[in-house]
């Protein structure tokens, strides 16, 4: 084992020869009962787009691309036992995984390209500047600073592709392993990086190990279970965190394409099930077709330096709806300029989680058109992202929402609109529905939207305490919609309460980034204090920051926070006049999910 220590231009090239192969194909969604493929078979659109995109690269230098690979480790410990051997045949086995899943497409791929230095695996490993357990769940950011600064010269953050594996696990007396670290992941075709948590029994040879038991806990979840359900469970984790790295979104996958007993590795559960089949598992995951459409590209993939920097910036600017006996039909068609080798939709109702989101293979005519043919969908609110996939392993999503009525019409609608969740409608139906977790406070919540009291004034109210979720503010600006008291937007019903961490919080401030909200104290209050949180339920999210000024002067930033990540805020305001709350992107130029929030913000005495 060998390891270490410590302007875009728009040339034609890719347009013409784009235009020369004349191929393009859709992935797009469908909710049909009964899905439907038109044209070649699945792999057939796969392995044609391969051969396009492999045309494209003949010839072309290697980029030399490879995954490289960080074990990170608090300053009071060493890696985690035996991790030269189990590291290895984790990093082999996911690795094969990804090469199969080409290879069922016959796409010709030897796997993932790791870092390698004489045949081995390269390892940089990074002591931390912290103890073990002052890392936990909410430190990738800091690591992912530490790891800059400590490999500088060997890794670069800004066009490597990094997997960080944290020796972040103990035992408890009870036998329990804990686990705290980051488990996420981030990137394009570009650069990117995922993290991931190292156990003791974390061990690809281990998949077969049905005998012993063993129970864990990760993001305060104790669960019970083999050793072998343990390791397809995080090393599928490691597998779906990478599919972030490289760019893919969520995917359930579609029916069409999977059989019963697999489960798509980037949707709902999948990376629970890697390599189920070892262990006698009900399904195994796999990388769907869209997947595999949207990694054949990719330059880690083609190790082909063509064009890189190409950065395209394609814009579908109109939908057509239409209804025909089979359901809702929707078209746009390509956008001028450089033109991509393939597109795919994602496409969810609104109330849905993300990782439902379904893919279904379309071919695409040589007109620049697209056609979705959805099928019979609910009433209600859906979102559409068009994928546009270029063989530079550049991809840009362009997103819709429309609407379908009751009578199954479709019709587009503004990412600004007002109301999709009718509070009276959701209070009423809650109302009568079984006792179940939070509903209590659900109701409670919904009775203080639909009868507000009037807003306090900071420097005028009595008491020892006061909720700023119930004071006037000065100023309130939010990224995205209007500033809200005590529920996120009304676009979602399922994402409606400020939940973070698995909680529902009755008070808070919706905040998404950029924000600023300003309260007059008039120095008539000792202490604020507050959570500075992001949304629960979306991984693929954006970083903020949260900042709390007093007369123009810094009193407090967090550290950067992403999806269910919290930090608790805890200041003097007893000279502050004018106390402002701020949240920012901290990706340049893209406040993207930053669905940040100050939970339960108090003022006392």
């Amino acid at each position: 084992m060998h390891y270490s220590r410590g302007s875009a231009t728009k040339p034609s090239s890719m347009r013409s020869f784009i235009l020369s192969i004349s191929l393009f194909f859709l992935v797009s969604i469908n909710f049909a009962q009964e899905p439907t493929l038109a044209g070649p078979s699945t792999k057939n659109v796969v392995r044609s787009a391969g051969e396009f995109v492999k045309a494209y690269h003949a010839g072309q230098a290697s980029n030399r691309k490879q995954v490289k690979v960080v074990y990170f480790h608090g300053n009071d410990m060493d890696p985690l036992p035996n991790w030269e051997g189990r590291l290895t045949r984790i990093l082999d086995d996911i690795s094969r995984f990804y090469g199969e899943a080409f290879r069922q497409y016959g796409i010709p791929c030897e796997g993932v390209p790791f870092e390698r230095s004489d045949d081995q695996y390269t390892i940089h490993f990074v002591r931390g500047d912290l103890p073990s357990r002052d890392y936990n769940e909410n430190s990738g950011k800091v690591m992912e600073t530490e790891i800059g600064r400590k490999t500088a010269g060997k890794i670069d953050l800004t066009r490597d592709h990094v997997l960080v594996l944290a020796g972040f696990s103990y035992k408890e007396g009870n036998n329990t392993y804990i686990l705290h670290s980051p488990y996420y992941g981030t990137g394009n075709g570009q650069r990117g990086i995922c993290f991931a948590v190292d156990c003791q029994v974390l061990d690809a040879q281990l998949l077969t190990d049905t005998v012993q038991r063993m129970k864990y806990n990760h993001a305060n979840a104790l669960r019970e279970c083999t050793v072998a359900e343990f390791n397809s469970w995080f090393i599928g984790g490691i597998a779906h965190e990478m599919g972030h790295m490289f760019g893919l979104p969520h995917d359930f996958g579609n029916a069409s394409e999977l059989r019963t007993a697999e489960i798509s590795l980037m949707g709902q559960f999948g990376s629970r099930h890697f390599r189920d089949y070892r262990w006698r598992g009900q399904q195994s995951a796999v990388i769907s077709a869209a997947g595999i459409l949207q990694l054949l590209s990719h330059p880690v993939f083609t190790q082909s330096s063509k064009e890189l920097d190409l950065v395209p910036q394609p814009a579908y600017h109109w939908l057509s709806h239409e209804k025909n006996d089979s359901g809702v039909v929707i078209r746009t068609s390509l956008p001028e300029g450089d033109w991509p080798y393939a597109c795919y939709t994602i496409h969810r109702t609104a109330d849905l989680n993300e990782y439902f989101q379904q893919s279904t293979l379309h071919p695409l005519d040589t007109g620049r058109n697209l056609t979705f043919r959805l099928g019979k969908l609910q009433h209600g609110v859906h979102l559409l992202g068009i994928v546009s996939l270029y063989p530079n392993g550049f991809s840009h999503t362009d997103w819709k929402f429309f609407m379908v009525g009751s009578d199954g019409v479709s019709k587009a609608v503004q990412q600004n609109m007002d109301a999709f969740v009718d509070v009276q409608v959701l209070h009423n139906r809650l109302s009568k529905e079984k006792p179940g977790p939070d509903k209590d406070l659900k109701l409670q919540i919904l009775r203080s939207i639909l009868q507000p009291v009037a807003e306090l004034e900071p420097a005028l109210a009595t008491g020892d305490r006061l909720s700023l979720a119930d004071a006037r503010w000065e100023t309130g600006t939010v990224g995205w919609e209007k500033p809200m008291r005590n529920h996120f937007t009304t676009i979602w019903e399922r994402t409606f309460f400020l939940q973070n961490q698995g909680k529902i919080y009755e008070k808070g401030l919706y905040a998404h980034a950029p924000s600023v909200y300003s309260f007059k104290l008039a120095k008539q209050w000792r202490r604020f204090t507050a959570l500075a949180a992001c949304q629960d339920d979306l991984i693929e999210a954006g970083i903020a920051s949260f900042t709390v000024w007093g007369d123009g002067k810094l009193l407090y930033t967090s550290p950067d926070l992403t999806t269910a990540q919290q930090a608790l805020v805890k200041i003097d305001v007893s000279e502050v006049d004018l106390l402002v709350l701020k949240a920012e992107s901290t990706l340049p130029g893209n406040n993207g999910h930053c669905w940040s929030v100050w939970l339960n913000p108090l003022l006392e005495r």
